[in-house]
C-alpha cells in the first residue's frame, strides 16, 4: 500500500491530463448508459430449476401455447355508479384516458367466505351487471388483439367460446338449454337423464339470457340450478365470499341454503333452507390468445426482445414519454395502440403487453356498475410506470443532499464539486453496466439482467459517493489549515485517503461480487452491477473530487483569492467532539456505553435469527 504514494505522486502534478481523461471517459459512457437505462424485465427474476427450465423449453419448443388474459370483474359500489361518464371520452390520439376511470377503492369490499354480499342484488349474478359484462366481449372481439383470439371450451357448459369466456357465456348457454347440465349424457350405463333442466322454471316462465323479458329471478333460478347440479364448477367461477343469501322476493322459486358452506364431500354444513340466491363480490372474464399467431403478426411475449417505447411528445393532456404520460406529478399509462402492420415494420416487435394494457384501458373505459382489472400479465409494464413514478423522489433526494453537504462543508464550490463528481459517478455506473451488457452479449453471456434491484444502484452510489468526497475534502481543508499549499494538500489526501477509499471499496467490491453464486438472475447481475457502480464512486468521488478541489483552488488563488478555509466553519464544533471522544474512554464509561449497546443489541439479535427469506413476486 506504500505504492499508493506513488500513486498521489503522479495524479496530482498531472490532474489536468487527468481532467481530461475524466472528460472523455464521460462521453464514452453516455451510449452504455442509454443501454443499461433500457426499461427493465421481470424475467430477471427467473430462476434455475427444473421446473421453471421445463417451462421455458415448452414455451420455446411449442410456439402455439396460448396466452390467457384473466381479468376480474367487481361489482363496483353502487353509490359510485354513475359518477363517470360510460364510455369515459378518449384522448384525441385515441388512447383510452386512465385518469379518469372509476377506481379502485370503488369496489365492494370482499365479503367473508360463503357469507355472499348484499350491497347489490346478486353481486356479479346481478342481471344488469352481467349485461354490462356481455357488452365487453365486443370490445374485446373488435381490438387489434382479436383477431388472434382461439376458441376454448367452457367447463360449466361445455361449450366452446370463440375465445372471450365470462358468466355471460355460462347462463347464455344454460339458458337456451344447449349446456351438458340440460341434456342427457352418453355413460357406460347407457343414456343418462340430464342433471338438471330450463323447460321447468316453476312459477315463472324460462327464458334465454338475450330475451328482453328477462329478469333477475331467471338468473337466480339459473345460478341455483348450476350451482346444486355442477357445484364445483359453477362455483369456481365466482369470488370466494360466494354465498346463498336470504332474498324473500324469491320465496317460491328459488330455494337454498342460506348461510351455508359447502364441504368436500359436497354437503352443506350450517345451513337453513330458505328462498334467496347466489351471490358474490368478482368473477372472471377470460380472454384466450394464440402466441404462434400474434408472433406472425410483429408481437412477442419477452419484454426485453421488443420495441423500446422512448418517444417523447407532448399533447394537451400532458407530457407522454414512451407509453406513459404525465398528469400532475402522476405518471399514467398511455400505451400505444399498436397494428400488425405498425409492428412488422419495425426492427424489433412489439411488446404484447402493451396491447394488454391498451385493451384493459378500453374495458375499463366501459366500467359502470363493475370494474375491470387485469392480473397476472403485463408485470413489466406497470413495475416500470411505479419505479418511473417515483423519479420525482429523485429530485426531492438531490435537494436534500446539496443542503446537507453545504452543513457539512460549508462552501458552495466543495458542495458543486460533490454534486458534480456524484453526477459523474452515476453516469460512470450506468455506462459500465451498459458497455458490460454490451461486451457480455458478444461473447454469448447473458450475466447482466437488469431488474428492481438495479434501482437500488443509484442510492448505493450517492451513500458511498457522498462518505468518499466528504472524507477527502475535509482532509484536504485540514491540511490547508495546518499551512499546505493546494498541490502539497492534495497530495496528502490522495495518499491517505484514497488508499483507505480504495480498501473499502475493494472489500465492497468483493462482497457484492459474491452473488454471482446466486440462482436466481437478478441477483447475479446486481452483484456484478453494484460493483461497478462502487468503483465509479470511489474513481470519482474519492480520487478525482480532491483533484478539481487542487485545481479549483490554484485557479482561484492566480486570481488573487485567499482560498485558505476558515476554521469556525464546522457543522460540529471540533473541541466539542474531542471532548466527547475523551470522556466517553476514561473511567466506568466504556463499561457503561458498552452495557447500553448490549441491551440494544440482545433484542435485535433475537428478532433477526427470527427472520426468515422468502423470495416471491407480489403483484397488487
Amino acid at each position: 500500500m506504500a505504492d499508493f504514494d506513488d500513486v498521489s505522486n503522479i495524479l496530482v502534478p498531472h490532474r489536468k491530463k487527468v481532467h481530461v481523461v475524466i472528460f472523455l471517459m464521460t462521453i464514452l459512457m453516455i451510449p452504455g448508459a442509454l443501454k443499461a437505462l433500457e426499461p427493465i424485465d421481470m424475467e430477471s427474476y427467473d430462476m434455475e430449476s427444473p421446473e421453471l427450465t421445463a417451462e421455458r423449453i415448452i414455451n420455446e419448443e411449442f410456439t402455439t401455447t396460448e396466452v390467457i388474459l384473466g381479468f376480474v370483474v367487481s361489482v363496483r359500489d353502487p353509490a359510485e355508479v354513475g359518477s363517470t361518464p360510460v364510455p369515459v371520452p378518449f384522448i384525441d390520439d385515441g388512447t383510452p384516458d386512465w385518469s379518469n376511470f372509476a377506481q379502485v377503492d370503488e369496489i365492494v369490499p370482499t365479503g367473508e367466505k360463503w357469507q355472499g354480499i348484499t350491497d347489490i342484488d346478486g353481486g356479479i349474478l346481478n342481471l344488469t351487471v352481467l349485461k354490462e359484462i356481455d357488452s365487453k366481449h365486443d370490445i374485446i372481439r373488435n381490438h387489434v388483439l382479436g383477431d388472434y383470439m382461439k376458441p376454448f371450451i367452457n367447463d360449466v357448459t361445455e361449450l366452446q367460446t370463440d375465445g372471450v369466456m365470462s358468466l355471460a357465456d355460462i347462463f347464455r348457454g344454460f339458458m337456451a338449454n344447449e349446456s351438458v347440465l340440460t341434456k342427457p349424457t352418453m355413460t357406460l350405463a347407457g343414456l343418462e337423464p340430464p342433471v338438471t333442466n330450463w323447460h321447468d322454471c316453476g312459477s315463472i316462465e324460462c327464458l334465454s339470457f338475450d330475451d328482453q323479458n328477462v329478469t333477475q329471478a331467471h338468473i337466480d333460478l339459473a345460478a341455483a340450478r348450476m350451482a346444486s347440479a355442477n357445484g364445483s364448477d359453477f362455483l369456481r367461477w365466482l369470488s370466494l365470499d360466494r354465498g346463498f343469501v336470504a332474498a324473500e322476493e324469491n320465496a317460491g322459486i328459488v330455494g337454498g341454503p342460506i348461510g351455508g358452506s359447502l364441504n368436500v364431500d359436497g354437503t352443506w354444513a350450517n345451513a337453513r333452507p330458505g328462498p334467496g340466491r347466489w351471490s358474490a363480490s368478482a368473477s372472471w372474464l377470460l380472454v384466450q390468445l394464440d402466441r404462434a399467431e400474434l408472433e406472425k403478426a410483429g408481437w412477442t411475449t419477452v419484454w426485453k426482445d421488443a420495441e423500446s417505447e422512448t418517444q417523447i411528445r407532448n399533447i394537451e393532456e400532458g407530457l407522454v414519454v414512451g407509453g406513459y404520460r404525465l398528469d400532475g406529478i402522476d405518471l399514467l399509462l398511455h400505451p400505444p395502440n399498436y397494428t400488425s402492420e405498425y409492428c412488422l415494420s419495425l426492427e424489433s416487435p412489439c411488446s404484447i403487453e402493451w396491447s394488454m394494457m391498451d385493451l384493459e384501458g378500453r374495458l375499463r373505459s366501459h366500467d359502470n356498475n363493475s370494474l375491470t382489472l387485469l392480473v397476472g400479465q403485463a408485470v413489466n409494464v406497470e413495475v416500470n410506470r411505479e419505479l418511473q413514478n417515483s423519479g420525482g423522489l429523485i429530485f426531492a433526494m438531490g435537494a436534500v443532499i446539496i443542503v446537507l453537504l453545504y452543513l457539512s462543508l460549508r462552501r458552495w464550490s466543495d458542495v458543486g464539486i460533490v454534486t458534480v463528481a456524484l453526477g459523474g459517478a452515476l453516469l460512470w455506473m450506468q455506462g459500465m453496466i451498459g458497455h458490460a451488457a454490451s461486451i457480455f452479449s458478444w461473447l454469448g453471456v447473458d450475466l447482466i439482467s437488469r431488474s428492481q434491484f438495479s434501482n437500488l444502484l443509484p442510492i448505493l452510489v450517492l451513500a458511498l459517493g457522498i462518505d468518499d468526497s466528504l472524507h477527502a475534502l475535509h482532509r484536504y481543508k485540514e491540511e490547508r489549515g495546518l499551512g499546505k499549499s493546494a498541490t502539497e494538500a492534495g497530495t496528502v489526501t490522495v495518499s491517505r485517503v484514497g488508499r483507505a477509499i480504495m480498501l473499502t471499496s475493494l472489500t465492497t467490491m468483493a462482497a457484492f461480487s459474491a452473488n454471482l453464486f446466486s440462482d436466481i438472475a437478478a441477483l447475479r447481475s446486481f452483484g456484478i452491477e453494484a460493483a461497478l457502480g462502487v468503483l465509479a464512486a470511489f474513481l470519482l468521488t474519492g480520487i478525482w473530487a480532491p483533484l478539481v478541489r487542487v485545481s479549483f483552488d490554484e485557479w482561484l488563488e492566480k486570481r488573487g483569492k485567499n482560498t485558505t478555509p476558515e476554521s469556525n466553519h464546522m457543522f460540529v464544533n471540533k473541541e466539542r467532539l474531542q471532548k466527547i471522544a475523551i470522556k466517553s474512554g476514561t473511567g466506568k464509561r466504556p463499561l457503561l456505553i458498552a452495557g447500553i449497546c448490549l441491551i440494544f443489541a440482545l433484542p435485535a439479535a433475537w428478532g433477526m435469527v427470527q427472520l426468515e427469506g422468502d423470495f416471491k413476486l407480489m403483484i397488487s
